[in-house]
């Protein structure tokens, strides 16, 4: 697989998990949102926060070619390790969060950032330098 598509196929899986986790927060479920135990708790802003960084990732996807693409990448993955690293200071952010944080959470942060800046690290001296 290219490098482009390597991209384009992680960003794909992030945004795709991102907008599911981000709409699921918004019905009563037991693996995302505000209900008693859920698996990834949250409340509104954390949801709006999943479901708009999804969006994102989806159009690093489709939307950008190229270098552009690979940057994007590289900036989503930064976007998720201060993200990460500001919930490890503060769990619940500040008070912005109901909840604080938990493990799995942290997981996702980190992961999410180190694969991204793993895969855009990779890709950055194999993609072309246009942005067709």
């Amino acid at each position: 697989m290219r490098s482009g598509g390597l991209v384009r196929g992680w960003m794909t899986l992030a945004g795709i998990a991102l907008v599911a986790a981000g709409l699921l927060g918004f019905v009563e479920n037991p693996l995302v949102g505000n209900s008693a135990g859920a698996l990834i708790p949250g409340n509104s802003i954390q949801t709006i926060v999943r479901l708009f960084t999804g969006l994102l990732a989806l159009y690093i996807a489709f939307r950008l070619r190229g270098q552009n693409q690979v940057s994007a990448a590289l900036g989503f993955g930064i976007l998720y390790a201060v993200i990460f690293l500001a919930v490890l200071i503060s769990p619940n952010l500040l008070g912005f969060f109901r909840d604080p944080a938990t493990p799995i959470l942290n997981v996702i942060h980190a992961v999410l950032a180190a694969v991204s800046l793993g895969i855009g690290y990779i890709a950055r001296n194999s993609a072309p330098s246009y942005s067709g």
